[in-house]
């Protein structure tokens, strides 16, 4: 694997276009250690990448270098459940890996999935990559921005504590997760553990409900 790039003077967040999909698929797969030729159920395809952008442009982001490679990305879709009501698995809240649950009218913001590339990751990408969604929380006068923080950090404590113990003790800030630590340090408020979100055994399938409230929201505008 390449090093870390020198400069990353040239990063671009930008809207993701037709012409990003392959490299938004493959984004993913490198992201989640996702070998060229292994299966992916949960892998967004390029195919998946334009039924998004069809469905909600403006939801969808590439972080891009080197004039136009990308490397990071992030899938976001409305919806009109909000965060209040139970939680849903992964699969069941986005529909599909298309975000067929899409619902151009909600008031609420989805995070779908967010990735960058492992030899870009800890260079500002990801913090880039959620500004771009507050911002388009704000701009579309939403009620805020939801999703489920995946426990990444669980594995390593799973001998010593159930998935929900560790969930608490990050969310108490007893222990240090490396997603949702960072996504609460970014201004989430975090909820309750989402027990079988997604299957994802480093996590034991497991997540927090990170909520943001859009502090600009106006009712009835």
């Amino acid at each position: 694997m390449p090093g870390k790039p020198e400069s990353l003077s040239d990063l671009q967040i930008l809207n993701t276009l037709p012409i990003h999909a392959v490299g938004v698929s493959e984004t993913v797969r490198e992201a989640f250690g996702v070998g060229p030729g292994d299966a992916c159920d949960d892998c967004m395809t390029p195919a998946h990448v334009r039924a998004q952008i069809g469905r909600f442009p403006e939801g969808q982001f590439s972080a891009t270098v080197d004039g136009g490679e990308v490397v990071g990305m992030a899938a976001t879709m409305r919806t009109s459940r909000p965060p209040s009501e139970k939680a849903l698995g992964w699969l069941a809240a986005i529909g599909d890996l298309a975000i067929s649950a899409h619902e151009p009218a909600g008031r609420w913001l989805y995070g779908a999935e967010m990735a960058v590339r492992p030899q870009y990751q800890g260079r500002g990408i990801g913090t880039k990559l959620y500004q771009a969604r507050f911002q388009l929380a704000r701009s579309l006068n939403l009620r805020g921005w939801y999703a489920v923080g995946m426990l990444m950090g669980y594995a390593r404590y799973a001998s010593e504590m159930d998935v929900i113990t560790y969930g608490e003790k990050v969310m108490a800030r007893e222990l240090r997760d490396p997603t949702v630590t960072m996504q609460m340090n970014r201004g989430f408020r975090v909820d309750y553990v989402v027990a079988d979100y997604l299957d994802e055994p480093a996590a034991g399938d497991a997540g927090v409900l990170i909520v943001w409230e859009n502090p600009d929201y106006k009712a009835g505008a």
